[in-house]
């Protein structure tokens, strides 16, 4: 079992996700709500929209996001797979990643 030194971590990602039409305020307030219910994220803010895309019942959109995720690997690929495993959410492109300062 190999061992992974943990960190509070704060990334920026570019991200697809679903945002259901009948639980929002606006649109970013539903990419907020979307990114920080995903386990293991502590705080979500949206930096940019860059697509969306309206349907029947929600909206695909293409957003750029500062999440904070405590307790995690500071690796990209690590803090994609927590974004992708959130429910909603299609898929993460991490721009950055790096352990908070204390």
């Amino acid at each position: 079992m190999a061992v992974h030194a943990t960190n509070q971590v704060e990334a920026t990602a570019e991200i697809d996700l679903w945002v259901p039409r009948d639980t929002i305020a606006d649109l970013e307030s539903g990419v907020r709500t979307v990114v920080a219910d995903a386990a293991g994220v502590e705080t979500a803010e949206v930096t940019g929209v860059t697509d969306v895309t309206p349907r029947a019942t929600d909206i695909r959109v293409t957003a750029t996001v500062w999440v904070v995720l405590p307790d995690h690997e500071v690796e990209s690929d690590a803090v994609r797979a927590t974004l992708e495993d959130g429910f909603g959410i299609m898929e993460a492109s991490v721009l950055v990643a790096e352990a908070a300062e204390a």
